[in-house]
């Protein structure tokens, strides 16, 4: 009888995970030949760039900085426009590339020196776009943990791979600096202020790595500050590249002669192309080349960049309303109940509405994580957290949708407020939005793309 159990237990099981592993092939397939189809789709071209421009590119890591903007850099060099790069983190924490350099079981000092050396790779790469040495800042926070930094930004974050809670770094712009939200917004603030950028380019508030949606937090925070602060002269135009989404860039490997198009699940955000020549392709080559930890590893995947163009989005208008790609990978696609589809905020006296609306109606095990941010006058950052379902939560569902009233409190003395919502299952994120400007009376200025109404845009990260 027993026996019998096991079988049954095991051809379930099976059954199971091949209607789970068709599912994910077919939907992997479809998404493949639909991101194809744009190939011949036309998209507005990027602003040229002119003499008076000052380009300031903002890295997660190491050879994010090529990989989005690498031959907008060997261009913009050639014409002899400033270029500023500023890394965020070393890219320490990436583990098989430390495991390869160390040749064994990675530990907190081998995670350092893959960090020096990823540093040294990266001032190599620029000298391959025509920069130097100079034109490049290590600010050296830690990889694979600038989210938590985010989330918690009073709480002094530790670095899973080296340990440190503070800059470990003697050639970063502040070392020994806490891992903390405001110490890094400060390195920021003091770079922008310094270089005095015309264009800044980062990474997307929805591309799949945690530090990316950082990223983009951060890069619109300081900007904020430095404005509010008088520190520029005028406000940049901010622009997102995409590195992680599902399997973009599609197709996979070398395919110099084809364009770069975006992801499918945003393909209705604002792309602007930006054409390469044939010596900044080169460029870009050599200086993804120059990456060879990460080269050793990733071939396939970073060739996938070199194409015909670059793509850039501009930041949104700040609203409270956030369409958030949906259906576009292969686990919430099976899950349609934790797809995030949009997402809106409102103020009113009594605090602050959010309503969430998902792919099918929202009910347990799912749960959702609402992570709310505010940042004073004088840049002190608050956090506080909800769970939903909540008792302790005003909530109502209606249909796909439902309405969460934050208590006021939260926002009190706000000159910014921001609002993350993840859906966990059993504590393992399946979806999550960019961080959404809750509205707020106070305002300041940077540059941004006009949407129009009529037009749907993804709006993941607004800013007042």
């Amino acid at each position: 009888m027993r026996r019998w159990t096991v079988r049954l237990a095991l051809a379930i099981a099976g059954g199971l995970s091949s209607y789970i592993g068709l599912s994910a092939l077919l939907f992997v397939a479809a998404m493949h030949r639909m991101s194809l189809s744009q190939e011949s789709r036309p998209w507005q071209h990027f602003p040229p760039l002119h003499a008076h421009d000052r380009l300031l590119i903002i890295a997660p890591h190491p050879d994010d900085e090529v990989l989005g903007c690498g031959g907008l850099m060997a261009t913009a060099a050639a014409q002899g426009i400033p270029v500023k790069v500023v890394y965020l983190t070393a890219g320490d924490g990436f583990a098989a590339a430390a495991a390869l350099t160390a040749r064994s079981t990675p530990d907190p000092r081998d995670c350092l020196q893959l960090g020096q050396l990823r540093i040294q790779e990266a001032y190599r790469a620029l000298e391959q776009l025509g920069l130097k040495r100079d034109d490049a800042l290590l600010l050296g926070y830690p990889d694979r943990g600038l989210l938590a930094m985010a989330i918690r930004p009073n709480r002094v974050a530790r670095s899973a791979a080296t340990q440190a809670t503070a800059v470990p770094y003697s050639d970063a712009l502040t070392p020994n600096a806490p891992y903390t939200a405001a110490a890094l917004i400060a390195d920021l603030r003091r770079v922008i202020a310094e270089f005095q950028p015309t264009r800044v380019f980062t990474t997307h508030p929805l591309d799949d790595h945690e530090d990316h949606t950082a990223a983009a937090l951060f890069t619109r925070e300081a900007i904020a500050q430095t404005v509010q602060a008088g520190g520029l002269a005028q406000s940049p135009t901010l622009y997102y590249y995409i590195v992680h989404r599902g399997d973009f860039p599609l197709p996979q490997g070398e395919h110099p002669n084809r364009p770069l198009v975006p992801p499918v699940g945003l393909l209705t955000e604002n792309w602007q192309v930006f054409p390469l020549s044939r010596d900044a392709l080169e460029c870009k080559r050599r200086a993804l080349q120059a990456h060879e930890s990460q080269y050793a590893l990733m071939a396939r995947f970073l060739s996938s960049f070199l194409r015909t163009n670059e793509l850039f989005t501009p930041a949104p208008l700040p609203r409270a309303y956030a369409a958030q790609p949906f259906d576009d990978n292969p686990t919430a696609h099976l899950q349609p109940r934790a797809d995030i589809v949009s997402l809106r905020t409102q103020r009113g006296r009594a605090g602050v509405r959010v309503s969430i609306e998902t792919r099918k109606p929202f009910r347990a095990p799912y749960q959702m994580e609402i992570t709310l941010l505010a940042v004073d006058s004088a840049g002190n950052w608050s956090d506080t957290r909800w769970r939903y379902p909540n008792r302790l939560l005003a909530a109502r569902q209606e249909n796909d949708a439902v309405h969460l009233w934050l208590p006021h409190s939260a926002i009190a003395n706000a000159e910014r407020a921001y609002l993350m919502v993840r859906v966990k299952l059993y504590g393992a994120e399946l979806d999550r939005t960019g961080f959404v400007a809750v509205p707020l009376l106070s305002g300041y200025g940077v540059s941004v793309s006009p949407t129009p109404p009529s037009t749907p845009r993804y709006a993941p990260l607004s800013v007042r």
